[in-house]
């Protein structure tokens, strides 16, 4: 019968403590964040199955300079659902400025599209972000 050597348990056990690291851990950036890379976010996995999203329409309403946006969401289930979209207002580093609409209820029967439109409260404003979610 074959006893394992001591150097080989000494490198079996330095390779199980270096696999499981304790606390305290690593933070994942922000940059890596969907919010950063993409303008609209679902927060719920099932309701990213089934909505759809368009090409956001931006623009600057002449007199105020405020920022306007307007997206399209179409739903693809195959029941009436509801949905809640809110924007976020950012400066042109991606920052919050403190300027986000209420979250809004839209109602998307099957097949439909529906437009959101959210304008911000000042000039500011040089980005943004759309959060949708489950009415619930």
């Amino acid at each position: 019968m074959n006893q394992p050597n001591l150097a080989s348990l000494f490198l079996l056990a330095l390779l199980a403590t270096g696999c499981s690291s304790g606390p305290p851990y690593e933070a994942l950036p922000i940059e890596d964040d969907a919010e950063q890379s993409s303008y609209v976010v679902v927060t719920d996995a099932k309701l990213r199955d089934l909505v759809r999203v368009g090409r956001p329409f931006v623009e600057r309403v002449a007199a105020t300079n405020q920022l306007r946006v307007a997206v399209p969401i179409r739903s693809i289930h195959d029941e009436t659902i509801q949905i809640l979209a809110q924007v976020s207002f950012l400066n042109a580093s991606k920052q919050p400025i403190g300027d986000e609409t209420n979250r809004q209820v839209k109602v998307l029967p099957p097949g439909s599209t529906v437009t959101h439109i959210a304008i911000s409260k000042s000039a500011e404003a040089a980005d943004w972000v759309m959060r949708l979610s489950w009415n619930r």
